[in-house]
Parts: structure tokens; C-alpha cells; sequence
């Protein structure tokens, strides 16, 4: 047993949306088949434990640790580096790397948190807004005559390389440092930090009507590029807070917070 095998328990996979329970059961059996333990899914659309039983025989146990979210920023709080699977390339996305070569990487963050992978729904995989908003997109080299993978084959294949480099190791890959005294910043330490400075940026009037979105992510994305750690994000969230404090005053910010109570009631009328 490598002495590293733990670290295959700190790795989440996330599935963002999942349509069948046939499916999420398959991806139950590909874990337990590659000693992964952890999974977390995010507003699936069906969910029947039976179902998920008959793909994966034996998997009552695992079923009962599963977590459930309604959002995926709830699911991402802890977390310290995000994957996004996708074979699309977009442009200005984030780094894409194979799994053999990303898995050194997540299991060095696995060594001092949880490092999580998202895999997207089966017809059409992860949004834009949720790869860009990665650090990271893993992607499966596959025959281009068939590029089409189905998702459990994904998860299985993700899987079996983390284990592969957890029982053999590459030694031809670039070598992975980690501060564990300043640790990257966790989803929630990332989101505060990146929030702050946009509500500065809000009551400094730098959004325009209708390109605060774009521009949200586009900020969003600048800042995720630096992966910053704990303190950094930490300094990041201060400077938002001071800038808001000194904004808090000027002339558009009366109308920044006008346009903040319409967004809030028009989300409240949705739901």
C-alpha cells in the first residue's frame, strides 16, 4: 500500500446537474473501483437509490456519504483547487492538461485540503461560466474521429490516473510546491475576496448597465489566473473592504445599491 493512498480520500468529485440515476450509479461504481470515496452532487435531476444500486452492487454504504447541494458555490466552499472536465476548448480559458499530468497536481493540494473535480451533465457537459471559473480544465485525449465520452467512462478514466500516480508516480513531471503554512485559499476564502472588490468596483461606478456580468467574470477569472493563497486572499478581500468604505460616499454608490435591491427583488420574483 503506498503510503500516499490516503490522499485519494481528500479528492472530491463533483457532478454538476446530472440527468439519470443509471448514470450517477455508474460513476459510484468507478470510484469504488479506484478507491476515491468522496462525491458531491449538485441539483441532480433524478435520484433514485435503487437505480443507482443496480449499476453499483454493494454501494448502499457509499451512497449513504454522498453530499447534496442546491448551489455549486456551497458545494466549492472548502475547497482548494478546482478541476473542470471538459473536452471544449474555449478561448482564455484556463490551463488545459491532460489527467496524468494534472493528477500530481491535485494530490498535492490533497495533501493539505480537498482539491475538487467537476464533471458536467451528460448532454452538454460544464457551462463556460463554471470552466472559466476553474483553476484548471482536464481534458481526456480521445480519437477525433469520436470524441463523444459518456460520464462515467470520464470519471473512470480521471480516476484510474490519480491512482496511478498515487501507487506509480511520474518523475518526469514538473515538481509541485506548496506553502502549507500559507495554503492556496479555499472556494470561500476566493469567493469573499473577489466579491469585495467588485462591490468596490460597484460604488466606484466601473460597471456600465448591461455589461456587469461579463465583466464580473472577466474579473473573476483575472484574479483565479494568480491562485491566490489564504493570506492573499485574505489581503484581496481588505482592499475591497477599504475601498468600499472610502466609496461608500461617492455619487454612483447610492446607485450602485439601488441596482443591487432591483437585482435582489428580480431574483426573489424567479424563485
Amino acid at each position: 500500500m503506498s503510503p500516499n493512498a490516503d490522499l485519494l480520500d481528500n479528492i472530491i468529485i463533483v457532478l454538476v446537474e446530472p440527468l439519470q440515476s443509471g448514470n450517477i450509479g455508474m460513476v459510484v461504481r468507478a470510484l469504488m473501483n479506484m478507491g476515491l470515496s468522496r462525491l458531491r452532487i449538485v441539483n441532480p435531476h433524478h435520484y433514485d437509490p435503487a437505480i443507482v444500486s443496480a449499476a453499483a452492487h454493494r454501494s448502499e454504504a457509499f451512497q449513504e456519504t454522498i453530499e447534496f447541494y442546491d448551489d455549486l458555490a456551497d458545494a466549492l466552499a472548502d475547497v482548494n483547487l478546482v478541476v473542470a472536465a471538459s473536452n471544449r476548448r474555449r478561448e482564455l480559458g484556463p490551463e488545459i492538461m491532460p489527467p496524468d499530468e494534472l493528477a500530481p497536481i491535485i494530490l498535492k493540494h490533497a495533501e493539505i485540503g480537498t482539491p475538487a473535480i467537476l464533471f458536467g451533465r451528460e448532454d452538454w457537459g460544464l457551462p463556460n461560466e463554471i470552466v472559466y471559473r476553474s483553476h484548471y480544465q482536464l481534458y481526456i485525449p480521445v480519437s477525433s474521429d469520436y470524441t463523444s465520452l459518456n460520464l462515467a467512462q470520464a470519471v473512470l478514466l480521471t480516476a484510474y490516473e490519480l491512482r496511478r500516480a498515487v501507487f506509480s508516480p511520474r518523475h518526469d513531471l514538473p515538481e509541485v510546491v506548496i506553502d502549507p503554512k500559507d495554503p492556496p485559499a479555499t472556494g470561500a476564502e476566493f469567493s469573499a475576496a473577489v466579491n469585495a472588490i467588485l462591490e468596490a468596483l460597484g460604488k466606484a461606478g466601473f460597471f456600465k448597465p448591461g455589461q456587469e456580468p461579463a465583466k464580473r467574470l472577466k474579473v473573476d477569472k483575472i484574479l483565479r489566473r494568480t491562485r491566490p493563497t489564504s493570506s492573499e486572499a485574505g489581503l484581496l478581500r481588505a482592499m475591497g473592504y477599504v475601498l468600499d468604505r472610502e466609496l461608500s460616499c461617492s455619487k454612483y454608490a447610492k446607485r450602485w445599491e439601488e441596482r443591487k435591491r432591483q437585482r435582489e427583488e428580480s431574483l426573489k420574483l424567479k424563485d
